[in-house]
């Protein structure tokens, strides 16, 4: 059994939202005792006397989370400004966290650190690792990896970056990570569910790859300073006849060998001087890329193909007890007053009796498919179903 109970709240003073939020759970949970919370704050509330208030109510709860623009939840719908606390209870599974600081100075052993500590509480193996990383500071496609390679081949990863608060600018700053009852920065929270569970993930965006296949011929890190040669600006400018910088609502499509499976990345500033576009998230030199399209409704038909994939991937032979959801900040941002579509539509294709918490991260970490390795993803919406 995998009990999950949201709570959701428009509230910014902090023991008006704990008090609100764990009634809300502790009718849902209908008198199991949570192990693990996932919490996803707004950046106005004191989050420090929230916890303190969850900690008095659960003194044994093991809990990560992070800062949003924008939670969504089966409780309380779309909410930007809102604040939401997931709660966990299984009489099969274990739930336990770990934290790694350091991120920005050393992702690898943030990352080991992390997974370690939260690996020693248990015995059973690894179903799920979910984390709210800070990806500041650091190329993101490097925190992937990092939780990869701590956690072994096959460990399927959801994520999202913690976000910054309004006014959004380059460099990102500003995410907050939470881990017990402590708010930290520059750290990688991990929630560990272990046991038998049973997971499907889904994954799409919505954008189109346009025009031909190029090759990065010139790049350092999430720098990329030549495609085909030729400076990355006229690539742009190839497709969108534009002297503008790039636009964050093209971003290049990257490819995985010579195959149609690829992840997003986004540009997210240009400097003419050194003629390179920042992306978020490394792009290796030799890499094959396309621009892309996409209008406000197939941004939203991506949503609906995410859940129509984890569903497909769940077996028929059991019912999703829960479902996590990550979605791009920028998906938020393009998509505007239809930004709260996105979970409507998931919530449509999923029913109304799945408990659905998530959020809008700072880019997305999952793998393409389950026993994948994990990906950064830019711009996507990730759907992860779980059942026992």
């Amino acid at each position: 059994m995998l009990k999950m109970a949201v709570g959701h709240s428009e509230e910014w003073e902090a023991d008006a939202a704990a008090a609100e939020i764990l009634a809300d759970c502790a009718e849902q949970l209908d008198g199991q005792t949570p192990q693990a919370g996932l919490l996803l704050a707004n950046h106005d509330i004191d989050v420090a006397q929230f916890l303190g208030a969850v900690r008095a109510a659960h003194p044994d709860l093991e809990l990560i989370g992070c800062t949003t623009l924008a939670p969504m939840s089966s409780t309380g719908g779309y909410g930007e400004g809102s604040t939401t606390l997931t709660l966990f209870a299984s009489d099969v599974l274990d739930f336990t966290t770990g934290l790694g600081t350091g991120v920005a100075t050393d992702v690898r052993s943030a990352s080991a650190d992390a997974v370690a500590q939260a690996m020693a509480k248990t015995d059973k193996p690894v179903a799920l690792c979910i984390t709210t990383p800070s990806v500041e500071d650091v190329d993101p496609v490097e925190v992937a990896k990092g939780l990869g390679a701590a956690l072994g081949s096959g460990v399927p990863v959801f994520g999202g970056g913690a976000v910054p608060d309004y006014p959004v600018a380059t460099p990102w700053r500003g995410g907050i990570q939470f881990h017990g009852d402590r708010v930290v920065l520059d750290s990688m929270p991990v929630l560990l569910v272990s046991g038998p569970l049973t997971v499907s993930v889904g994954i799409d965006h919505g954008w189109t790859p346009v025009g031909n296949r190029a090759v990065v011929t010139r790049a350092v890190g999430d720098l990329v300073y030549e495609i085909d040669h030729e400076p990355v600006a006229n690539f742009y400018k190839h497709y969108l006849g534009t002297n503008d910088a790039p636009a964050i609502a093209n971003p290049l499509a990257v490819y995985e060998g010579h195959g149609d499976r690829h992840v997003l990345r986004a540009p997210v500033s240009h400097d003419d001087v050194e003629g390179a576009i920042t992306f978020l998230g490394g792009i290796p030199e030799g890499a094959e890329v396309q621009i892309t399209l996409a209008s406000q409704d197939e941004i939203l038909d991506g949503a609906s193909a995410s859940i129509r994939d984890a569903m497909e991937g769940f077996p028929d032979s059991m019912e999703p007890e829960g479902a996590l959801v990550v979605s791009c900040s920028v998906r938020m941002m393009l998509l505007g007053s239809q930004a709260s579509s996105e979970l409507e539509r998931i919530r449509d294709r999923l029913g109304e009796d799945v408990p659905v918490t998530g959020f809008y991260g700072l880019g997305e970490i999952a793998p393409l498919e389950i026993g994948s390795d994990v990906r950064f993803h830019n711009e996507t919406c990730v759907t992860v179903l779980m059942g026992t």
